[in-house]
């Protein structure tokens, strides 16, 4: 006796699988697996294989529901039913959910909702097909029934279906100001206060590409000039201890080919030198030397030398341009 499957294979009949899911019904609504459940059970299995013929599944379905009818149970012939229409329903989310990878995988349909993605390339096929699944797991798994309909047959419309189910946030904008001057975490590692526009601008990058990870749309910073006012003030003061530490005899001593090119990354992937060590190592010495404090550095400030504030200027004019297009350019090569 052969069983033609839905895919079209043929196997062997195996009538423990009819007694199997007759007592799954009984259990289903009785609770248990009763003495009368098993020879009803075993009643209709034997009545299939008297049938002496090949049958669909869906004809033994049919013969199944029938004889529970017969049986005076249809409570338990009604369990079945739902049962069988469940896993009907499964196999249909699992042809569309198959259909719809197929098609976004090949790129056989692409509409390009998204301006930002390119459906035909990599990553655009490789994220539309993860969206397409999400939204037919949220669908299917998490919102109501009324939910599901209504959204279907357009009369809600689920914002962001493909993320209903990580429950992230959407289109932020990140506190950049609080995080450079305090400092933050990454869950790798923590990430100390931003002491340059150079490390500010590599940090904001940094930010940018964490926080999209925890979350879809867009990642802002709303007001990015005054953020990185403070940090032109603190370059503005480096490049001047800098230049007041060039004009002593230990600035001549120094092997600056060696200290610039013995390049290392710190713990939160800020690119330094050791040169940067040294200034850092002088710092104390300076403001001890000119009894300069921090609020004193400002442009136009009438306390400092006018040929340090100068030199300082310059090299905060470039720092702040080079920064801003490092910025860009680790975010472009991020979202590529």
């Amino acid at each position: 006796m052969i069983v033609f499957k839905r895919d079209g294979r043929k196997v062997q009949f195996d009538k423990n699988k009819i007694k199997e899911a007759v007592l799954n019904a009984f259990e289903e609504t009785d609770g248990n697996r009763s003495k009368s459940a098993v020879k009803i059970a075993d009643n209709i299995a034997d009545h299939v294989v008297s049938l002496n013929k090949d049958l669909s599944v869906e004809e033994i379905q049919d013969i199944v529901e029938e004889k529970l009818m017969e049986s005076n149970r249809k409570d338990v012939a009604k369990a079945y039913i739902l049962y069988r229409d469940k896993r009907t329903r499964r196999r249909e989310i699992r042809s569309e959910m198959m259909s719809i990878v197929r098609e976004k995988v090949n790129a056989s349909n692409v509409q390009n909702q998204n301006a930002n993605v390119d459906e035909k390339s990599f990553g655009g096929r490789f994220g539309e097909t993860a969206s397409s699944i999400l939204r037919m797991y949220a669908l299917n798994e998490l919102v109501s029934d009324k939910s599901r309909e209504n959204h279907i047959n357009n009369m809600v419309y689920i914002h962001d279906l493909d993320h209903y189910a990580l429950g992230d946030h959407n289109c932020l904008s990140v506190p950049i100001d609080k995080l450079l001057a305090n400092g933050f975490n990454t869950r790798q590692t923590d990430v100390r206060p931003a002491q340059s526009i150079n490390t500010a601008f590599q940090l904001v990058a940094v930010l940018f590409q964490v926080q999209s990870l925890q979350q879809f749309g867009g990642v802002s910073a709303t007001h990015i000039d005054w953020s990185m006012a403070p940090y032109v003030k603190k370059s503005f003061m480096k490049h001047y201890i800098v230049a007041y530490l060039k004009d002593n005899e230990e600035f001549l001593e120094l092997d600056l080919m060696d200290m610039f090119s013995d390049t290392y990354t710190d713990d939160v992937g800020i690119t330094r030198d050791r040169f940067d060590d040294w200034v850092d190592e002088h710092k104390g010495g300076f403001f001890d030397e000119t009894g300069l404090s921090e609020s004193d550095f400002y442009i136009g400030s009438k306390v400092l030398n006018k040929k340090y504030a100068q030199s300082a200027l310059y090299d905060t004019i470039l720092e702040t341009q080079q920064a801003a297009e490092g910025m860009y350019h680790n975010l472009n090569i991020w979202a590529a």
